[in-house]
Protein backbone atom coordinates (compact mmCIF):
# COMPACT_ATOMS: atom_id res chain seq x y z
CA UNK A 1 0.00 0.00 0.00
CA UNK A 2 1.26 3.52 -0.30
CA UNK A 3 -0.43 6.50 1.73
CA UNK A 4 0.76 9.44 2.62
CA UNK A 5 0.78 11.58 6.06
CA UNK A 6 -0.81 14.84 5.79
CA UNK A 7 -1.58 17.49 7.87
CA UNK A 8 -5.28 19.20 7.18
CA UNK A 9 -6.74 22.25 8.43
CA UNK A 10 -10.48 22.98 7.76
CA UNK A 11 -12.07 26.05 6.43
CA UNK A 12 -14.14 26.79 9.25
CA UNK A 13 -11.93 27.04 11.58
CA UNK A 14 -10.66 23.99 14.30
CA UNK A 15 -7.29 22.01 12.94
CA UNK A 16 -8.22 18.68 11.66
CA UNK A 17 -5.24 16.15 11.42
CA UNK A 18 -5.37 13.43 9.16
CA UNK A 19 -2.94 11.04 9.17
CA UNK A 20 -3.00 8.01 6.46
CA UNK A 21 -1.13 5.08 8.08
CA UNK A 22 -0.74 1.64 6.31
CA UNK A 23 -3.26 -1.13 7.94
CA UNK A 24 -3.40 -5.05 6.83
CA UNK A 25 -6.54 -6.75 7.03
CA UNK A 26 -7.79 -10.28 5.88
CA UNK A 27 -8.43 -9.69 2.46
CA UNK A 28 -7.07 -6.83 1.39
CA UNK A 29 -5.10 -3.70 2.09
CA UNK A 30 -6.84 -0.92 4.45
CA UNK A 31 -6.73 2.82 4.79
CA UNK A 32 -6.75 4.05 8.71
CA UNK A 33 -7.25 7.75 9.08
CA UNK A 34 -6.98 9.46 12.60
CA UNK A 35 -7.70 13.04 13.48
CA UNK A 36 -7.40 15.90 16.55
CA UNK A 37 -10.70 16.71 18.49
CA UNK A 38 -12.77 19.30 17.10
CA UNK A 39 -11.90 22.24 19.79
CA UNK A 40 -15.78 22.64 19.40
CA UNK A 41 -18.72 20.71 20.84
CA UNK A 42 -19.77 18.10 18.45
CA UNK A 43 -21.92 15.15 18.23
CA UNK A 44 -19.33 13.45 15.73
CA UNK A 45 -17.89 13.41 12.18
CA UNK A 46 -18.10 11.98 8.93
CA UNK A 47 -15.55 10.53 6.13
CA UNK A 48 -16.12 11.37 2.28
CA UNK A 49 -14.09 9.55 -0.05
CA UNK A 50 -14.13 9.76 -3.77
CA UNK A 51 -11.84 8.42 -6.52
CA UNK A 52 -11.25 11.95 -8.37
CA UNK A 53 -9.25 14.43 -6.98
CA UNK A 54 -11.62 17.28 -5.92
CA UNK A 55 -14.57 15.49 -5.71
CA UNK A 56 -17.41 14.14 -5.78
CA UNK A 57 -16.98 12.42 -2.82
CA UNK A 58 -19.38 9.50 -1.18
CA UNK A 59 -19.87 9.54 2.78
CA UNK A 60 -18.56 5.72 3.59
CA UNK A 61 -19.70 5.52 7.38
CA UNK A 62 -22.79 4.37 7.68
CA UNK A 63 -23.16 5.92 11.13
CA UNK A 64 -21.64 9.00 13.00
CA UNK A 65 -18.40 8.31 14.19
CA UNK A 66 -18.08 9.69 17.90
CA UNK A 67 -14.64 9.07 17.84
CA UNK A 68 -11.28 10.27 15.79
CA UNK A 69 -10.59 7.24 13.68
CA UNK A 70 -11.93 5.36 10.74
CA UNK A 71 -10.65 2.13 9.60
CA UNK A 72 -11.72 2.07 5.38
CA UNK A 73 -11.09 -1.63 4.52
CA UNK A 74 -12.68 -1.37 1.26
CA UNK A 75 -10.34 0.24 -0.89
CA UNK A 76 -8.87 -1.96 -3.67
CA UNK A 77 -5.02 -2.80 -5.10
CA UNK A 78 -4.09 -0.21 -7.69
CA UNK A 79 -6.79 2.41 -6.51
CA UNK A 80 -6.32 5.92 -5.80
CA UNK A 81 -8.48 7.92 -3.55
CA UNK A 82 -9.22 10.95 -1.76
CA UNK A 83 -10.45 11.79 1.42
CA UNK A 84 -12.38 14.85 3.75
CA UNK A 85 -14.00 14.90 6.67
CA UNK A 86 -16.52 16.78 8.43
CA UNK A 87 -17.69 17.37 11.91
CA UNK A 88 -21.47 17.07 12.87
CA UNK A 89 -22.54 19.74 15.51
CA UNK A 90 -24.44 18.86 18.55
CA UNK A 91 -27.20 20.74 16.72
CA UNK A 92 -27.47 18.78 13.69
CA UNK A 93 -25.15 21.19 11.74
CA UNK A 94 -22.38 20.02 9.31
CA UNK A 95 -18.99 21.49 8.78
CA UNK A 96 -17.79 22.22 5.17
CA UNK A 97 -15.08 19.49 3.85
CA UNK A 98 -11.64 19.82 5.30
CA UNK A 99 -8.75 19.79 2.66
CA UNK A 100 -8.15 16.91 1.06
CA UNK A 101 -5.55 13.90 1.90
CA UNK A 102 -5.02 11.32 -1.12
CA UNK A 103 -4.34 7.47 -0.39
CA UNK A 104 -2.39 5.24 -3.20
CA UNK A 105 -3.29 1.60 -2.89
CA UNK A 106 -0.37 -0.68 -4.23
CA UNK A 107 -0.95 -3.18 -6.84
CA UNK A 108 -0.36 -6.21 -4.51
CA UNK A 109 3.07 -7.38 -3.09
CA UNK A 110 5.06 -10.38 -3.47
CA UNK A 111 4.94 -13.39 -1.78
CA UNK A 112 6.97 -14.24 1.78
CA UNK A 113 8.30 -17.77 1.87
CA UNK A 114 10.77 -19.29 4.05
CA UNK A 115 13.00 -21.33 2.28
CA UNK A 116 14.47 -22.96 5.19
CA UNK A 117 13.61 -23.34 8.87
CA UNK A 118 16.55 -23.88 11.32
CA UNK A 119 15.77 -27.23 13.76
CA UNK A 120 18.61 -25.44 16.38
CA UNK A 121 20.64 -28.21 18.43
CA UNK A 122 24.00 -29.56 15.87
CA UNK A 123 21.53 -27.45 13.23
CA UNK A 124 21.94 -23.60 13.34
CA UNK A 125 20.09 -21.32 15.70
CA UNK A 126 19.74 -17.61 15.96
CA UNK A 127 20.59 -16.31 12.80
CA UNK A 128 20.81 -12.72 13.87
CA UNK A 129 22.67 -11.78 10.83
CA UNK A 130 21.15 -11.45 6.96
CA UNK A 131 23.06 -14.02 3.85
CA UNK A 132 24.26 -13.08 0.93
CA UNK A 133 24.42 -14.55 -2.25
CA UNK A 134 26.96 -15.24 -4.21
CA UNK A 135 27.22 -15.66 -8.54
CA UNK A 136 25.22 -19.42 -8.52
CA UNK A 137 22.84 -18.07 -6.49
CA UNK A 138 23.52 -19.52 -3.15
CA UNK A 139 23.11 -17.98 -0.10
CA UNK A 140 25.34 -17.64 3.11
CA UNK A 141 25.09 -16.44 6.54
CA UNK A 142 25.66 -17.11 10.30
CA UNK A 143 24.05 -17.87 13.26
CA UNK A 144 24.65 -16.99 16.87
CA UNK A 145 24.06 -20.45 17.95
CA UNK A 146 23.74 -24.01 17.11
CA UNK A 147 26.07 -25.86 15.06
CA UNK A 148 28.37 -29.07 16.58
CA UNK A 149 29.09 -26.66 19.53
CA UNK A 150 26.59 -24.30 20.34
CA UNK A 151 28.43 -21.76 19.55
CA UNK A 152 27.42 -20.44 16.20
CA UNK A 153 27.79 -21.59 12.63
CA UNK A 154 28.32 -20.83 9.05
CA UNK A 155 25.73 -21.88 6.70
CA UNK A 156 25.04 -22.31 3.30
CA UNK A 157 21.37 -21.97 1.21
CA UNK A 158 21.76 -23.97 -2.14
CA UNK A 159 18.85 -23.89 -4.31
CA UNK A 160 17.46 -27.09 -6.47
CA UNK A 161 15.05 -26.78 -9.98
CA UNK A 162 12.31 -28.25 -7.78
CA UNK A 163 12.45 -25.19 -5.38
CA UNK A 164 13.56 -26.68 -1.99
CA UNK A 165 16.60 -25.19 -0.24
CA UNK A 166 19.32 -27.66 0.64
CA UNK A 167 21.22 -26.00 3.88
CA UNK A 168 24.78 -27.13 4.60
CA UNK A 169 27.07 -26.49 7.60
CA UNK A 170 30.55 -25.19 6.22
CA UNK A 171 31.99 -24.57 10.34
CA UNK A 172 30.39 -24.60 13.68
CA UNK A 173 32.86 -22.42 16.07
CA UNK A 174 33.64 -23.55 19.51
CA UNK A 175 33.98 -20.85 21.20
CA UNK A 176 37.81 -21.18 21.98
CA UNK A 177 40.36 -19.86 19.79
CA UNK A 178 38.60 -20.01 16.83
CA UNK A 179 36.25 -17.40 17.79
CA UNK A 180 32.32 -17.50 18.91
CA UNK A 181 28.89 -16.54 18.11
CA UNK A 182 29.17 -14.57 15.48
CA UNK A 183 26.46 -11.70 14.93
CA UNK A 184 27.48 -10.02 11.61
CA UNK A 185 26.65 -11.24 7.58
CA UNK A 186 29.83 -12.21 5.86
CA UNK A 187 31.88 -10.91 2.85
CA UNK A 188 33.12 -12.32 0.08
CA UNK A 189 36.52 -11.54 -1.93
CA UNK A 190 37.19 -11.76 -5.59
CA UNK A 191 37.76 -15.57 -5.16
CA UNK A 192 34.76 -16.59 -3.04
CA UNK A 193 36.41 -16.73 0.31
CA UNK A 194 33.90 -15.74 3.48
CA UNK A 195 35.41 -13.36 5.81
CA UNK A 196 33.35 -12.44 8.79
CA UNK A 197 33.47 -11.67 12.39
CA UNK A 198 32.55 -13.21 15.93
CA UNK A 199 31.66 -11.59 18.87
CA UNK A 200 33.34 -14.17 21.63
CA UNK A 201 35.80 -16.62 21.83
CA UNK A 202 39.70 -15.79 20.32
CA UNK A 203 41.53 -15.02 23.65
CA UNK A 204 42.18 -11.92 25.27
CA UNK A 205 41.14 -10.36 28.90
CA UNK A 206 37.20 -10.95 28.02
CA UNK A 207 35.83 -13.94 30.07
CA UNK A 208 34.74 -15.38 27.21
CA UNK A 209 37.03 -14.22 24.51
CA UNK A 210 37.08 -10.69 22.81
CA UNK A 211 36.38 -11.55 19.49
CA UNK A 212 37.47 -12.57 16.25
CA UNK A 213 38.18 -11.55 12.87
CA UNK A 214 38.23 -14.83 10.45
CA UNK A 215 38.09 -16.08 7.30
CA UNK A 216 36.57 -19.25 5.40
CA UNK A 217 38.72 -20.79 2.72
CA UNK A 218 37.06 -22.85 0.06
CA UNK A 219 38.80 -25.63 -1.40
CA UNK A 220 37.51 -28.11 -3.54
CA UNK A 221 33.38 -28.26 -1.89
CA UNK A 222 35.59 -27.82 1.35
CA UNK A 223 36.10 -25.15 4.07
CA UNK A 224 38.91 -23.92 6.49
CA UNK A 225 38.36 -21.40 9.04
CA UNK A 226 41.89 -19.13 9.60
CA UNK A 227 41.66 -16.39 12.40
CA UNK A 228 42.88 -13.18 10.88
CA UNK A 229 42.56 -11.40 14.12
CA UNK A 230 42.08 -11.94 17.77
CA UNK A 231 41.17 -9.05 20.18
CA UNK A 232 42.79 -8.69 23.30
CA UNK A 233 39.78 -6.37 24.66
CA UNK A 234 42.55 -3.49 25.16
CA UNK A 235 43.65 -0.87 22.89
CA UNK A 236 42.81 -2.77 20.04
CA UNK A 237 39.11 -3.16 20.60
CA UNK A 238 36.80 -6.26 21.90
CA UNK A 239 33.53 -7.44 20.75
CA UNK A 240 33.02 -6.55 16.93
CA UNK A 241 29.23 -7.26 16.23
CA UNK A 242 29.18 -6.11 12.35
CA UNK A 243 30.39 -7.13 9.57
CA UNK A 244 33.90 -6.35 7.93
CA UNK A 245 34.31 -4.57 4.31
CA UNK A 246 37.40 -4.64 1.80
CA UNK A 247 38.64 -1.17 0.07
CA UNK A 248 40.28 -1.70 -3.17
CA UNK A 249 43.81 -2.80 -1.87
CA UNK A 250 42.72 -5.81 0.07
CA UNK A 251 42.19 -4.30 3.64
CA UNK A 252 39.59 -4.79 5.88
CA UNK A 253 37.62 -2.38 7.98
CA UNK A 254 35.28 -2.65 11.10
CA UNK A 255 34.41 -1.81 14.41
CA UNK A 256 34.45 -3.06 17.85
CA UNK A 257 31.72 -2.50 20.09
CA UNK A 258 34.14 -1.89 23.13
CA UNK A 259 37.41 -1.64 23.91
CA UNK A 260 39.69 1.77 22.77
CA UNK A 261 39.96 3.78 25.37
CA UNK A 262 39.97 1.61 28.48
CA UNK A 263 38.40 2.96 31.95
CA UNK A 264 38.30 6.98 30.61
CA UNK A 265 34.13 6.91 30.02
CA UNK A 266 33.74 3.57 29.31
CA UNK A 267 34.98 0.65 31.77
CA UNK A 268 35.77 -1.65 29.08
CA UNK A 269 36.38 0.84 26.41
CA UNK A 270 33.93 2.80 23.82
CA UNK A 271 35.09 1.35 20.83
CA UNK A 272 36.67 1.31 17.75
CA UNK A 273 37.34 1.85 14.52
CA UNK A 274 39.96 -0.93 12.92
CA UNK A 275 42.11 -1.57 10.01
CA UNK A 276 43.19 -5.25 9.16
CA UNK A 277 46.18 -5.17 6.63
CA UNK A 278 47.69 -8.39 5.05
CA UNK A 279 51.27 -8.90 4.22
CA UNK A 280 53.08 -11.88 3.21
CA UNK A 281 50.47 -13.52 5.12
CA UNK A 282 50.06 -12.38 8.13
CA UNK A 283 47.51 -9.75 9.55
CA UNK A 284 47.94 -6.77 11.06
CA UNK A 285 45.14 -4.64 13.09
CA UNK A 286 45.42 -0.90 13.32
CA UNK A 287 43.10 1.27 15.38
CA UNK A 288 41.66 4.12 12.99
CA UNK A 289 39.51 5.87 15.73
CA UNK A 290 38.85 4.95 19.72
CA UNK A 291 35.86 6.57 20.86
CA UNK A 292 36.46 8.68 23.85
CA UNK A 293 32.88 8.65 24.93
CA UNK A 294 32.38 12.28 24.90
CA UNK A 295 30.42 14.29 21.52
CA UNK A 296 31.70 11.95 19.40
CA UNK A 297 29.63 8.79 20.27
CA UNK A 298 30.13 5.37 22.32
CA UNK A 299 29.21 1.97 21.42
CA UNK A 300 29.63 1.51 17.57
CA UNK A 301 27.43 -1.55 16.62
CA UNK A 302 26.84 -1.31 13.16
CA UNK A 303 29.31 -1.61 10.00
CA UNK A 304 30.94 0.70 7.78
CA UNK A 305 30.59 1.87 4.84
CA UNK A 306 32.92 4.14 1.81
CA UNK A 307 31.77 6.82 -0.32
CA UNK A 308 33.98 7.48 -3.31
CA UNK A 309 36.37 9.47 -1.81
CA UNK A 310 37.83 6.94 0.20
CA UNK A 311 36.00 8.33 3.49
CA UNK A 312 34.57 5.83 5.80
CA UNK A 313 30.76 6.61 7.59
CA UNK A 314 28.92 4.61 10.23
CA UNK A 315 26.89 4.69 13.58
CA UNK A 316 27.33 4.91 17.52
CA UNK A 317 24.62 4.00 19.04
CA UNK A 318 24.53 5.76 22.16
CA UNK A 319 27.29 8.91 23.29
CA UNK A 320 26.66 12.02 21.71
CA UNK A 321 25.94 15.13 23.71
CA UNK A 322 22.05 13.52 24.58
CA UNK A 323 22.98 9.79 24.77
CA UNK A 324 21.22 9.06 22.18
CA UNK A 325 23.55 8.31 19.55
CA UNK A 326 25.52 10.06 16.79
CA UNK A 327 26.53 9.22 13.06
CA UNK A 328 30.23 9.80 12.20
CA UNK A 329 32.80 10.35 9.53
CA UNK A 330 36.48 9.27 9.27
CA UNK A 331 38.37 11.07 6.42
CA UNK A 332 42.02 9.59 5.48
CA UNK A 333 44.69 12.39 5.53
CA UNK A 334 48.05 10.61 5.05
CA UNK A 335 48.41 7.13 7.39
CA UNK A 336 46.03 8.73 10.10
CA UNK A 337 42.26 9.61 9.79
CA UNK A 338 39.80 12.49 11.43
CA UNK A 339 37.06 11.81 13.04
CA UNK A 340 33.67 14.30 12.73
CA UNK A 341 30.27 13.86 13.91
CA UNK A 342 27.88 14.81 11.30
CA UNK A 343 24.86 14.12 13.55
CA UNK A 344 24.15 13.80 16.90
CA UNK A 345 20.51 12.44 17.71
CA UNK A 346 18.95 13.89 20.77
CA UNK A 347 16.71 11.18 21.17
CA UNK A 348 13.28 13.08 20.35
CA UNK A 349 11.86 13.55 16.38
CA UNK A 350 15.00 13.04 15.18
CA UNK A 351 15.62 9.76 16.19
CA UNK A 352 17.23 7.36 19.31
CA UNK A 353 19.84 4.45 19.24
CA UNK A 354 21.07 3.64 15.61
CA UNK A 355 22.08 0.43 14.98
CA UNK A 356 21.89 -0.35 11.70
CA UNK A 357 24.53 -0.04 9.20
CA UNK A 358 24.01 3.36 6.92
CA UNK A 359 24.16 3.35 3.14
CA UNK A 360 25.48 5.90 0.60
CA UNK A 361 23.93 6.71 -2.49
CA UNK A 362 25.64 8.35 -5.97
CA UNK A 363 25.21 11.87 -4.53
CA UNK A 364 26.76 11.13 -1.14
CA UNK A 365 23.54 11.51 0.82
CA UNK A 366 23.59 8.91 3.77
CA UNK A 367 20.12 6.86 4.73
CA UNK A 368 19.65 4.63 8.05
CA UNK A 369 17.55 3.81 10.62
CA UNK A 370 17.14 4.40 14.23
CA UNK A 371 15.31 2.37 16.54
CA UNK A 372 13.24 4.73 18.59
CA UNK A 373 12.63 8.07 18.51
CA UNK A 374 10.37 10.27 16.27
CA UNK A 375 7.18 11.78 16.56
CA UNK A 376 5.59 8.51 18.34
CA UNK A 377 8.86 7.03 19.32
CA UNK A 378 8.68 3.90 17.34
CA UNK A 379 12.00 4.49 15.45
CA UNK A 380 12.35 6.15 12.09
CA UNK A 381 14.24 5.96 8.64
CA UNK A 382 16.56 9.47 8.27
CA UNK A 383 18.36 10.63 5.14
CA UNK A 384 21.75 12.93 5.54
CA UNK A 385 22.32 15.38 2.82
CA UNK A 386 25.73 17.16 3.19
CA UNK A 387 25.52 20.93 3.07
CA UNK A 388 27.99 23.48 2.21
CA UNK A 389 31.58 24.08 4.66
CA UNK A 390 31.21 20.01 5.94
CA UNK A 391 27.67 20.66 7.56
CA UNK A 392 25.26 17.80 7.29
CA UNK A 393 21.22 18.15 7.19
CA UNK A 394 19.02 15.26 8.59
CA UNK A 395 15.78 14.53 7.31
CA UNK A 396 13.47 11.98 8.52
CA UNK A 397 11.92 10.42 5.51
CA UNK A 398 9.57 8.34 7.71
CA UNK A 399 8.72 7.55 10.98
CA UNK A 400 6.93 4.78 12.70
CA UNK A 401 3.35 4.65 14.32
CA UNK A 402 3.72 1.13 15.78
CA UNK A 403 0.36 0.16 13.24
CA UNK A 404 1.49 -1.47 12.61
CA UNK A 405 5.91 -1.40 11.83
CA UNK A 406 7.91 -0.59 14.76
CA UNK A 407 11.31 -0.55 15.86
CA UNK A 408 13.89 -1.02 12.96
CA UNK A 409 16.90 -2.63 14.02
CA UNK A 410 18.34 -3.33 10.46
CA UNK A 411 19.59 -1.05 7.65
CA UNK A 412 18.27 -0.03 4.46
CA UNK A 413 18.98 -1.65 0.85
CA UNK A 414 18.72 0.66 -2.24
CA UNK A 415 17.90 -0.55 -5.50
CA UNK A 416 18.89 0.49 -9.00
CA UNK A 417 15.35 2.86 -8.92
CA UNK A 418 16.28 4.32 -5.69
CA UNK A 419 13.50 2.39 -3.78
CA UNK A 420 14.88 1.77 -0.61
CA UNK A 421 13.75 -1.54 1.44
CA UNK A 422 13.80 -2.47 4.82
CA UNK A 423 12.30 -4.05 7.96
CA UNK A 424 11.57 -3.83 11.40
CA UNK A 425 11.75 -5.82 14.68
CA UNK A 426 8.22 -5.04 15.86
CA UNK A 427 4.79 -4.31 15.16
CA UNK A 428 1.72 -4.07 16.68
CA UNK A 429 0.23 -7.04 14.48
CA UNK A 430 1.35 -11.08 14.50
CA UNK A 431 1.75 -13.79 17.67
CA UNK A 432 4.51 -12.42 19.34
CA UNK A 433 4.49 -10.07 22.10
CA UNK A 434 5.24 -6.80 21.00
CA UNK A 435 4.77 -7.88 17.69
CA UNK A 436 6.70 -9.93 14.84
CA UNK A 437 8.43 -7.21 12.93
CA UNK A 438 7.53 -6.18 9.36
CA UNK A 439 9.12 -5.71 5.91
CA UNK A 440 8.94 -2.24 4.07
CA UNK A 441 9.83 -0.10 0.83
CA UNK A 442 9.84 3.59 0.49
CA UNK A 443 9.63 4.72 -2.82
CA UNK A 444 10.76 8.26 -3.86
CA UNK A 445 8.44 10.85 -5.67
CA UNK A 446 8.56 14.13 -6.64
CA UNK A 447 9.87 16.91 -4.41
CA UNK A 448 11.87 14.89 -2.30
CA UNK A 449 8.78 13.15 -1.00
CA UNK A 450 8.68 9.36 -0.13
CA UNK A 451 5.84 6.71 -0.50
CA UNK A 452 5.70 4.32 2.08
CA UNK A 453 4.55 0.59 1.06
CA UNK A 454 3.67 -2.46 3.93
CA UNK A 455 5.26 -5.66 2.07
CA UNK A 456 4.83 -8.13 4.52
CA UNK A 457 3.92 -8.84 8.90
CA UNK A 458 5.84 -11.49 10.38
CA UNK A 459 4.11 -14.09 12.70
CA UNK A 460 1.50 -15.75 10.74
CA UNK A 461 1.71 -19.25 10.37
CA UNK A 462 5.37 -20.45 9.78
CA UNK A 463 7.24 -17.53 8.28
CA UNK A 464 9.16 -16.49 11.44
CA UNK A 465 9.02 -13.77 13.40
CA UNK A 466 11.82 -10.52 14.26
CA UNK A 467 14.03 -9.70 11.11
CA UNK A 468 17.08 -7.88 12.12
CA UNK A 469 19.27 -8.08 9.71
CA UNK A 470 20.25 -6.61 6.91
CA UNK A 471 18.19 -7.38 2.78
CA UNK A 472 19.39 -8.40 0.23
CA UNK A 473 18.06 -8.20 -3.79
CA UNK A 474 19.05 -10.62 -6.20
CA UNK A 475 19.05 -9.32 -10.06
CA UNK A 476 15.17 -10.21 -10.30
CA UNK A 477 14.55 -7.65 -7.60
CA UNK A 478 13.58 -10.33 -4.88
CA UNK A 479 14.68 -9.51 -1.34
CA UNK A 480 16.05 -12.13 0.91
CA UNK A 481 16.48 -12.14 4.60
CA UNK A 482 16.35 -13.78 7.95
CA UNK A 483 14.10 -14.08 11.39
CA UNK A 484 15.87 -14.44 14.61
CA UNK A 485 13.47 -16.91 15.29
CA UNK A 486 10.21 -18.34 14.59
CA UNK A 487 9.91 -21.20 11.47
CA UNK A 488 8.48 -24.15 11.53
CA UNK A 489 10.74 -25.34 14.25
CA UNK A 490 11.20 -22.15 16.09
CA UNK A 491 15.16 -21.68 15.59
CA UNK A 492 14.77 -18.60 12.94
CA UNK A 493 14.35 -19.03 9.28
CA UNK A 494 16.00 -17.71 5.67
CA UNK A 495 13.39 -16.33 4.00
CA UNK A 496 12.70 -14.75 0.15
CA UNK A 497 10.14 -12.00 -0.62
CA UNK A 498 9.35 -12.34 -4.41
CA UNK A 499 9.17 -9.61 -6.30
Amino acid sequence: MRQRCLQLVIAFGFPLNLLLLPALAVGGPTVNLSWNASKSQVAGYNVYRGTTSGGPYTKINASLDTTTNYLDSTVQNGQTYYYVTTSVGVDGDESKYSNQAEAKIGAGNGQEAPLYSFTGGTDPDLPYAGVILDKAGNLYGTTEFGGAYNQGTVFELTPHADGVWTETVLYSFTGGEDGGQPYASLTFDSAGNLYGTTGSGGGGSCTSGCGTVFKLLSSQGSWTEKVLYAFTGESDGREPYARVIFDSAGNLYGTTLQGGNIGSVCTSGCGTVFKLSSSGGRWTESVLYAFAGDSDGTFPYAGLVFDGAGNLYGTTYAGGSSGSGTVFKLAPSGSSWTESVLHTFTGGNDGKYPFGDLIVDAANNLYGTAFEGGAHQYGLLFELLPRQQGQWKERVIHGFHDAPAANPIAGLIMDSSGILYGSTMSSSEGSCQNGCGTLFKLTPGAAGGWTYTLLHVFGRGTDGYHPSGDLILDAAGNLYGTTQAGGANGSGTVFELTK
